[in-house]
């Protein structure tokens, strides 16, 4: 989900809709999933500088999300959706009884956890602790953490819970930074990345890769070359139909199924299973790491 809470913010996403050609390429992605650059040439009849001029527009906007593919006939740009609705919200700084907003998680304050090497974390100063030490997850500085990765196991985090007696939900949405965990480093290195809450099964996310074709935008400068320097932006939606992450259908579970009272525990786990079929680990890139600069955003979005 784009939620907008000022209108004004959204220049980017306007002009990108302003073309018939990039609303066809979004009602593509929709019905089909994941499409290359040549598909779109072919499709609306127009060259390869002009698709690509029109999915960078997209891709601006925070509309679709872009990844490489190695085959046989060489490398591709796979485009995906990575939104599954847009919100403006003209009355966002108007009280709303019942309105609950986003509250921002650091990605060093887990409160259970299983991981196995390979694996670590950072600060913005220095690693935490040893690399592939599992012990080093227990450390007082990992709440300082901006990144954290790992072969397999999970994180679990507890979420604030700002809900009354009077809030009515319509949606909740969970957004973070991600990647693969290669040994060393690869571009592509699938993973089964799983997402629960409160142990009801939201979906998993196939993350592409670990990606240090370039340094993150906010990495500090001393981040070693050979690691994962950024990743993508995976948004998790539950809403009264199910759950959606980067804009396709993950999961059955919809909002009323999370059973979510004022009070109440809730616990978001990431995990990458021992026996999943693509077990390609992950790395969670928080502030001061990546691209983003923000740790896991949780919003809750009332009616």
């Amino acid at each position: 989900m784009i939620y907008l809470k000022d209108f004004k913010q959204g220049r980017l996403l306007y002009e990108a809709l302003d073309s018939d050609v990039r609303l066809g390429i979004l009602d593509e992605l929709r019905q089909k999933g994941e499409l290359n650059l040549a598909y779109f040439a072919n499709r609306f009849n127009v060259s390869n500088g002009a698709i690509t001029a029109h999915v960078k527009k997209l891709h601006a906007a925070g509309l679709i999300e872009i990844s490489t593919s190695s085959g046989i006939r060489g490398t591709q740009k796979i485009c995906s959706l990575a939104a599954d609705k847009i919100v403006i919200d003209f009355l966002a700084n108007r009280q709303e009884e019942g309105r609950v907003d986003s509250a921002q998680i650091d990605v060093g304050q887990y409160v259970a956890y299983e991981v196995h090497p390979t694996c670590g974390l950072a600060t913005r100063e220095s690693i935490v602790g040893r690399f592939d030490d599992p012990a080093c997850f227990s450390y007082p500085e990992r709440f300082r953490a901006g990144i954290l990765w790992l072969s397999y196991g999970y994180v679990e985090y507890l979420l604030p819970n700002y809900l009354t007696e009077t809030t009515r939900l319509s949606a909740l949405q969970i957004s973070l930074e991600l990647a693969s965990e290669a040994p060393g480093y690869a571009a592509y290195y699938p993973s089964d990345v799983h997402f629960s809450l409160n142990g009801k099964e939201l979906g998993t996310y196939l993350s592409k890769g670990e990606y240090n074709d370039r340094t993150g935008s906010v990495s500090p400068s001393w981040w070693y070359g050979n690691l994962g320097q950024y990743g993508k932006k995976v948004t998790v939606t539950v809403g009264a139909d199910g759950t959606y992450i980067g804009g396709v259908k993950t999961s059955p579970t919809r909002l009323t199924d999370l059973g979510i009272r004022p009070g109440e525990q809730l616990r978001l786990r990431i995990s990458v299973p021992e026996n999943a079929e693509h077990r390609g680990g992950f790395t969670l890139f928080g502030k001061g790491f990546g691209d983003y600069d923000e740790g896991i955003v949780c919003s809750f979005i009332g009616k």
